[in-house]
């Protein structure tokens, strides 16, 4: 499970590596790239004295990519964890 942000200017080819390297090892994953989302896309701490040399370098929170992550990783918790109950797949 990894989200990446497109404008990540310290992980750039990321997202793609890691799906070709899960999917090569036939390993079940998701892995996504959020183009219009930067490094640290998930966390909301866009304020302050540091939020816009943060977002000038290419961090920071954007929310529809957070949340369409958020809804991937709870998807994929949930299908893949249960609670120790061998009926509950």
């Amino acid at each position: 499970m990894a989200s990446y942000g497109g404008r990540d200017r310290t992980l750039p080819g990321a997202a793609e590596r890691l799906d070709e390297a899960l999917t090569g090892l036939a390993v079940d994953h998701d892995v996504k790239e959020y183009p219009q989302a930067g490094h640290s896309f998930m966390n909301r701490h866009n304020a302050g004295p540091l939020a816009v040399l943060e977002r000038v370098a290419g961090f920071g929170y954007h929310h529809p990519s957070a949340e369409d992550a958020w809804r991937r990783i709870l998807g994929f918790f949930s299908h893949h964890l249960h609670d120790g109950d061998p009926a509950a797949g």
